[in-house]
């Protein structure tokens, strides 16, 4: 991917100002909304590769952003990073809930940020990349190539870490997966993403499913099996 777009929404300027520097050395573009307002009408101009997303914003809550932009096929896919203050186990498992790919609290480290954001960018250009393939099983179709899902004929949408998880699953069919194989296939960061972040995030998974769900069975205290009989 050369240079990618990143669109920052924040509204401390000195933060703002920290963001815009650190990844422009990065070599990335960079577009900055200071408000929901002004992040709406960039995304109408141009959409980014990925977003860097606070909480606490002059004019509502980055959560129910979040939550705006997965409901739009226009923005559904764009990766989220939630950069905020709001840093308790709720607030993290809440980010990642609703759709965000990664949530890093404030104060940070900007090497850390680079890496995380480089992480997710890899992934994702690697998942646009990809050669098409459908993969298959019971009532769900899965189309790689057009990121697409279907049960029982009917799209669904599914977030890019879910997508990501019905495809490790539907690839590896009868075989038992632990978190640490979905940690680094799904995630693929710098850092392991905690149990519960992948728990919840089947959870998702299996609800957006339908009864078909229930073929991904858990295996206690290890991990996951998509069991086609």
């Amino acid at each position: 991917m050369t240079n990618p777009k990143i669109l920052i929404i924040e509204d401390s300027p000195s933060i703002l100002i920290l963001l815009r520097d650190t990844l422009e050395r990065e070599k990335y573009f960079i577009r900055t909304a200071v408000n929901l307002k002004k992040a709406n009408d960039e995304l109408s101009i141009s959409i980014p590769d990925l977003i860097v997303l606070d909480r606490r914003l002059p004019d509502g809550d980055g959560i129910d952003f979040c939550r705006e932009l997965r409901s739009s096929k226009k923005t559904n896919n764009i990766p989220i990073l939630f950069l905020t203050a709001v840093n308790g186990i709720s607030d993290k498992i809440t980010g990642l809930k609703v759709g965000g790919d990664d949530y890093l609290t404030k104060p940070f480290n900007t090497e850390e940020l680079t890496a995380r954001i480089a992480a997710i960018l890899r992934r994702s250009t690697a998942t646009k990349e990809a050669a098409p393939t459908i993969l298959k099983t019971k009532g769900i179709v899965l189309d790689t190539n057009r990121h697409e899902c279907k049960v029982n004929g009917k799209i669904i949408d599914l977030w890019p870490k879910e997508f990501e998880l019905l495809k490790l699953f539907l690839s590896n069919k009868n075989r038992i997966l632990s978190k640490d194989i979905l940690a680094e296939s799904v995630w693929n960061y710098e850092y392991t993403p905690t149990s519960r972040t992948i728990e919840i995030t089947v959870q998702r998974l299996r609800k957006k499913l339908h009864k078909i769900g229930n073929i991904i069975e858990t295996i206690k205290t290890y991990g996951y099996i998509l069991r086609e009989k």
